[in-house]
């Protein structure tokens, strides 16, 4: 209205400004990235876990640590868009999962203790989960502990920076705090009580695709083992 004053007779100001197109745009991309990204992972799962219920186990923690971090998000204030939703990454946030759901499955069908075994009760299968889960701990934990505090630094930043980057460090944050409890608690839980308890000791794809890998591997090992100062001096 003040700059209307100085114009001429007859020209005047109307302010127009549609973000409507770049706000679809932007959640249209964190739709696609999210769902994109989690059928990827599930995916990935269930071929190298080479169980459907043992990968549907570990999926299921994407949606509750998601749903954990949007409560914590709402909480604390931190907005959802392109860079705090698109920097998610699903393959942090069931490694505690996987940890622990891998452990139970190769006692229950790798083990000696059961390899003659067709079926076990629900009380062998609580022991065997809380047995494999707690030794694997440590290992689950400390894993999302040390990711966690990669993200940290990133809260330290102001300014334009922190504006920026901030909301992903937070979104992150919480997602991965998700997945750290899941992991503690409903993962053994759901993995005792989903798992199936009818033991197969036949091999499946899984099995025949990580002894082909572990082939390949093996003498690539034995030879950098062998020759230490060569890789060093290469690294």
């Amino acid at each position: 209205r003040q700059i209307e004053k100085t114009l001429p007779e007859g020209v005047k100001i109307e302010a127009f400004l549609d973000r409507t197109k770049m706000v679809n745009n932007a959640i249209s991309t964190v739709e696609k990235n999210l769902l994109e990204g989690a059928l990827i992972v599930i995916f990935i799962l269930v071929i190298f876990l080479g169980n459907l219920r043992a990968g549907l186990i570990v999926a299921s923690v994407i949606p509750l640590a998601m749903l954990f971090a949007v409560i914590m998000m709402n909480a604390f204030g931190v907005s959802g868009n392109l860079m705090s939703l698109g920097a998610l990454d699903f393959g942090l946030i069931v490694d505690g999962a996987v940890i622990i759901v891998e452990a139970v499955m190769h006692r229950l069908y790798h083990s000696r203790h059961f390899a003659v075994n067709n079926s076990i009760t629900q009380a062998q299968m609580d022991d065997q989960v809380e047995s494999s889960a707690g030794k694997m701990m440590n290992s689950a934990v400390f894993g999302q502990i040390i990711i966690l505090i990669v993200y940290l630094p990133i809260l330290a930043l102001v300014g334009i920076e922190g504006k920026m980057f901030k909301p992903m460090a937070q979104t992150v944050s919480f997602a991965l705090i998700g997945a750290f409890i899941l992991s503690l608690t409903y993962v053994p839980m759901i993995t005792s009580l989903f798992l199936s308890k009818k033991m197969t000791h036949k091999e499946n794809f899984s099995d025949k695709m990580m002894k082909r890998i572990q082939g390949w591997y093996e003498p690539v090992l034995k030879k950098a083992l062998a020759f230490p100062k060569i890789i060093l001096s290469v690294v």
